[in-house]
C-alpha cells in the first residue's frame, strides 16, 4: 500500500504505520497550487507522481487527487474517488478541476464513486445526473479501539461540575461557522442564560485572531475557551455534558460520530450524515443550518437542561462503536471491485 499527498505536511504523516510507503507532490502548501494543478494536464501529474502501476487507484479527496487518479490510462487499474461533501448547486465545480466538462468526465472515467453519507451521494446524483459511475456509501473509518484508550488520560484543564460543560473541535475555518456559535452565545448571555456555562473549542486555523476578538468583544472570556490543537481532544470530549457542532457544511462529521462513541450528546446543524449519526435526532439535537435556529436551539437545551441528560441515557443504551465492522466493510467494498 501507498499514500501519495499533495502536500507533505500535516500533524499524522508521523503516525503512518510501518509498510506504508509515502510520498507527496509539494513539501509545503503555497498560494496558488490548484492554479498550477489545473494549467498542467492531469496525464502529466498522474506519470509524474503515481508512476507505478497498481490494482486499485483511490483520489480520496476532490479535486485534485480524484483528478489525478482519472487520467490513469491502465485498463486493469481500478479507479476509486471519495466524496466527503454534500455538494447543494452546480454554480461552481470542485476546485482542481479546469471546468466542470472536465469534472464530469474525470467522474465518469471511474469504477466507483463512494460517498460518506446517503445524503451527499443523493445530493450528487440528482445534481449531474450525465455522471453515471455506479455510486455506493461508506461511513468513515474511526479508530475506536484507540480513542477510547486515549480518552482515559487525565484533561488538562479544571472543569466545575457546577458548570454545563460544551466542547466543539474543529478547524477554525469560516465553513466551520465557529462565529455563528459565539454570536449566538452573546444573544443567550444578553438573555441571562450563559452564567455557569463553559464552551471549550479546541482546534487551530485562520479565524483563531477574529474569533478571539468576538469572545472579547462579546464579554464572553469567561465563557468561551479557546484551546487550540490538541493531539489527543477525546480526553475533553469524555467529560463534556455536550458537543456542538455549528458548521455550514459536512460530509460526515468525524468529530460527531467520535462524540456519540464516548457517550456525549450533540448539537448540531443540519448538515449531510448528521441524522445517521445521531440516529434521527435521538442522540442529540439537530437543528436547520442558520443562525436564528442555533440560537433558538441552544436556547432551548440551555432553558431545559434535562433534554441533555435524555440525549446522553439514549446513547448509552447503543451498541458500542467498533472499528473492525467498519474495516469489515471497507475490505468488502475492495473485494468486490
Amino acid at each position: 500500500m501507498t499514500l501519495k499527498t499533495i502536500f507533505g505536511t500535516g500533524p499524522h504523516v508521523k503516525n503512518l504505520p510501518k509498510g506504508i510507503k509515502y510520498s507527496y507532490i509539494f513539501r509545503y502548501e503555497f498560494r496558488g497550487f490548484n492554479r498550477i494543478m489545473k494549467l498542467i494536464p492531469a496525464r502529466f501529474w498522474h506519470w509524474l507522481f503515481v508512476r507505478n502501476n497498481y490494482d486499485i487507484e483511490i483520489g480520496y479527496l476532490e479535486a485534485s487527487p480524484t483528478r489525478i487518479v482519472a487520467a490513469c490510462s491502465n485498463e486493469k487499474t481500478k479507479k476509486v474517488a471519495w466524496i466527503h461533501t454534500e455538494v447543494k448547486n452546480r454554480v461552481r465545480p470542485f476546485r482542481g478541476f479546469r471546468d466542470e466538462k472536465e469534472m464530469i468526465d474525470s467522474y465518469n472515467r471511474l469504477d466507483k464513486l463512494v460517498f460518506v453519507a446517503h445524503r451527499a451521494r443523493s445530493s450528487f446524483k440528482d445534481l449531474y445526473p450525465e455522471i453515471t459511475t455506479p455510486m455506493t456509501v461508506l461511513h468513515n473509518v474511526n479508530d475506536f479501539e484507540q480513542m477510547y484508550k486515549l480518552s482515559n488520560e487525565q484533561i488538562p484543564i479544571q472543569l466545575s461540575a457546577d458548570d454545563l460543560n460544551l466542547c466543539a473541535v474543529n478547524k477554525l475555518h469560516r465553513i466551520k461557522g465557529f462565529h455563528r456559535l459565539v454570536d449566538a452565545c452573546a444573544r443567550l448571555k444578553n438573555d441571562g442564560l450563559m452564567d455557569k456555562v463553559k464552551v471549550f473549542i479546541l482546534g487551530k486555523g485562520n479565524d483563531y485572531t477574529s474569533l478571539k476578538h468576538s469572545i472579547e468583544q462579546s464579554g464572553l472570556s469567561d465563557n468561551i475557551k479557546l484551546l487550540g490543537f490538541d493531539p489527543n481532544p477525546y480526553r475533553y470530549l469524555v467529560n463534556m455534558d455536550m458537543f456542538v457542532c455549528t458548521s455550514y457544511h459536512e460530509g460526515y462529521s468525524t468529530a460527531v460520530t467520535e462524540s456519540v462513541a464516548l457517550g456525549v450528546p450533540v448539537f448540531t446543524t443540519d448538515c449531510s450524515g448528521m441524522d445517521e449519526i445521531l440516529d434521527g435526532g435521538k442522540y442529540g439535537m439537530i437543528v436547520p443550518n442558520d443562525d436564528e435556529s442555533i440560537y433558538e436551539g441552544l436556547k432551548d437545551l440551555l432553558t431545559h437542561r434535562e433534554k441533555i441528560k435524555l440525549y446522553a441515557q439514549a446513547i448509552s443504551e447503543a451498541p458500542r462503536m467498533t472499528t473492525q465492522r467498519l474495516v469489515d466493510e471497507y475490505e468488502k467494498f475492495f473485494d468486490s471491485l
